[in-house]
């Protein structure tokens, strides 16, 4: 595969008013379903894609099966978030609900159910109903916490999820205004801490870029031409599949060799942020034969899994 770098001049950038965060008010687990079916159509990638889609499809469910609801925090606890920019969410100290854990368990029946699943994934959703509940958070603790060497790369996919649904319920119940100014050139979800899995052109947003979170699916404004971990617009590059018309680029910064894909659904309406994302893995090889390094995650798709 071939990459070409595609002219900064063509990436410009609005200067409307700016929404800073875009909560994920609906799941778009059904949305992100029939994308993930229509990419595999003769993808080299096909059988794991269709299997991701009825994975999603299952979210969709499960999103609309659980009532999952945000604790009563005190006011003190939300202003002193949105006074230091901490995300009220943040993976590292929040305490689970076990009610993930039933969304896990609804994911894995529903998929078991399917038929003809490859004897890999049969295997790891069995592995997974048979786990108890210190085995599933040690699990999840390492997966949002980048501690990906001693997790199952057949199983993460299955927790990943349920902790999307999980999470995505959770930053859908906050109010807006708690969050203060967060979201301005952040480099972490406002809401949950994770770094980003792509940026894209946000649909209705008039242009304006917005990273987009792998966990919880919030968006946040981010300026265009501008690294997105070390704020540098120095040496920022374009790189595409040998066609700068292309849907889906990488934006690679030559300060810290950091790269992060870039979606553009003025190119294709049919975008889906982390659909895409997987959909275009070559694109992330061919970046590290380049010498650059993914700046934030699909939960998807876990290299460092075993």
């Amino acid at each position: 595969m071939s990459l070409k770098i595609v002219a900064q001049e063509q990436l410009g950038q609005s200067a409307l008013r700016i929404t800073p965060v875009y909560l994920p008010v609906e799941a778009l687990y059904t949305g992100r379903a029939r994308r993930l079916t229509a990419l595999a159509d003769g993808h080299p990638l096909a059988g794991y894609l269709h299997l991701l889609g009825e994975l999603a499809a299952a979210q969709a469910d499960a999103a609309a099966r659980f009532d999952i609801s945000l604790p009563d925090l005190p006011d003190s606890y939300w202003d002193n978030c949105a006074l230091h920019e901490l995300p009220p969410l943040g993976v590292e100290a929040w305490s689970r609900d076990a009610v993930w854990r039933e969304v896990l368990s609804h994911l894995v029946t529903t998929l078991r159910a399917r038929p003809d699943l490859p004897e890999a994934t049969l295997a790891a959703l069995d592995s997974l109903a048979a786990a108890d509940a210190d085995t599933l958070e040690q699990q999840a603790s390492r997966l949002l916490g980048f501690d990906w060497a001693t997790l199952d790369a057949a199983e993460a996919p299955f927790v990943a999820a349920a902790l999307q649904v999980y999470f995505r319920a959770l930053a859908a119940r906050i109010a807006p205004a708690r969050l203060g100014q967060a979201g301005h050139a952040a480099h972490f979800c406002p809401v949950c801490g994770m770094p980003p899995a792509v940026s894209w052109l946000r649909p209705g947003a008039e242009g304006l870029r917005y990273l987009h979170c792998p966990l919880c699916d919030t968006d946040w404004h981010h300026v265009r031409a501008q690294c997105t971990q070390c704020d540098s617009s120095r040496d920022i590059g374009y790189w595409a599949h040998g066609d700068e018309k292309d849907a889906v680029r990488a934006e690679s910064c030559g300060d810290c060799l950091a790269y992060l894909k870039h979606l553009d659904p003025s190119r294709d309406i049919q975008l889906e942020p982390l659909a895409d994302d997987l959909a275009t893995l070559e694109l992330d090889m061919a970046m590290a034969e380049q010498g650059f390094e993914r700046a934030g995650p699909n939960f998807w798709y876990l290299p460092g899994a075993a």
